[in-house]
C-alpha cells in the first residue's frame, strides 16, 4: 500500500471518528433518535438524555403500548411497537419512515429475563429448558431487536454518522462465564452480541461514520433486576438515571473502531 493511499485511508477513518463524536457532542443539529421500550425504567431514562442533550429534533419512543409514552415534550412521537410481532414491527418502521428520511441514534432497550405471570424464570440447570420458554426469550432479546433493524430500511442504511446501540448483558459474554445456568438468557444475549458484530460489518461497508454496538447498562434497578438484586452492593446497582447517565458518556465517546463490540457502562469493553 502506497504512502498516498494509507494516509487517505487514515482520514478517512479519522474523519468518521470525528463525525460520530461531533454528532453527539453538538456540531449537528435537527436529527432524529430511536428508543425502543422507551415508556419506563431505563429506556425512559434514554429518552430523557436524549432530549436534555438538544442533539434531535424528533425522538421517536416506541412501547408495546404507545399511551404508556407520556411527555409533554413536542419532540416526542410516541409509535407503538411490539417487537415479538413481524405486522407490528413493519407497522412501525413504516409510520417513521412516513416521518423522517434517517435516523442517526437507534438505541433498543428489549430485554426478558423471567415473567412471573407466566412461569418463565432462568434456568439453573438443563433440565430446567423448555422450548415454550426459550423461544420467547430468544423472540424478546434476539430476534426482535435485528428484525427491527432490518425493518427500518434506509432509515439506518445512509451515509450519516449513526450509533445503533443495543442492549446486552457481561453474562452473555462466552469468556467469563464461570457460573452457568441463566441458559435461554444467556444464549439469546449471546446470539444479539452476534447480530451486532454483523451489522457493524454490514453497516460499516458503505457508512465508515456508522458505529454499531452493545451495550451493558449495569446492574439496573428495575422489574428485570429486582429478584436478584439481594447479592449486589448499593453502590452497583443503579438508578436508571444514574445508567443512562454512564451510558451516555459511553455513546459520546465510541469511535468507529469500537462498531462491533459491546461496552460495558464503565467504558470498557466486555470479553466476547
Amino acid at each position: 500500500m502506497s504512502p498516498c493511499t494509507s494516509l487517505c485511508l487514515w482520514d478517512s477513518v479519522l474523519s468518521g471518528w470525528v463525525s460520530v463524536l461531533n454528532y453527539l457532542n453538538g456540531d449537528h443539529v435537527n436529527q432524529s433518535a430511536l428508543i425502543q421500550g422507551g415508556a419506563g425504567g431505563l429506556g425512559r431514562a434514554l429518552v430523557d438524555r436524549s432530549l436534555e442533550s438538544g442533539r434531535f429534533d424528533r425522538v421517536f419512543v416506541t412501547a408495546r403500548d404507545a399511551s404508556r409514552i407520556v411527555s409533554e415534550d413536542p419532540r416526542v412521537v410516541p409509535i407503538a411497537l411490539d417487537l415479538t410481532d413481524d405486522a407490528s414491527i413493519a407497522e412501525a418502521a413504516e409510520t417513521i419512515r412516513a416521518l423522517t428520511d434517517h435516523v442517526h441514534l437507534a438505541i433498543t432497550t428489549a430485554g426478558l429475563l423471567q415473567d412471573d405471570a407466566t412461569g418463565l424464570k432462568p434456568e439453573k440447570k438443563l433440565g430446567d429448558l423448555t422450548r415454550s420458554h426459550m423461544q420467547r426469550v430468544f423472540s424478546v432479546n434476539c430476534f426482535g431487536p435485528f428484525l427491527w433493524y432490518a425493518a427500518l430500511g434506509r432509515l439506518i442504511r445512509h451515509r450519516d454518522p449513526m450509533i445503533i446501540a443495543t442492549l446486552s448483558a457481561r453474562v452473555a459474554s462466552i469468556g467469563d462465564n464461570r457460573l452457568g445456568g441463566w441458559h435461554s438468557y444467556r444464549a439469546s444475549k449471546t446470539a444479539q452480541n452476534m447480530l451486532t458484530k454483523n451489522l457493524s460489518l454490514e453497516l460499516g461497508r458503505t457508512n465508515p461514520k456508522a458505529i454499531v454496538v452493545g451495550l451493558h447498562p449495569g446492574t439496573v434497578d428495575t422489574n428485570l433486576s429486582k429478584p436478584f438484586q439481594a447479592g449486589v452492593s448499593p453502590e452497583r446497582l443503579f438508578t436508571p438515571k444514574q445508567s443512562a447517565g454512564y451510558l451516555w458518556d459511553v455513546l459520546l465517546n465510541l469511535t468507529p473502531e469500537q462498531s462491533g463490540q459491546v461496552i460495558a457502562w464503565d467504558g470498557q469493553a466486555i470479553v466476547p
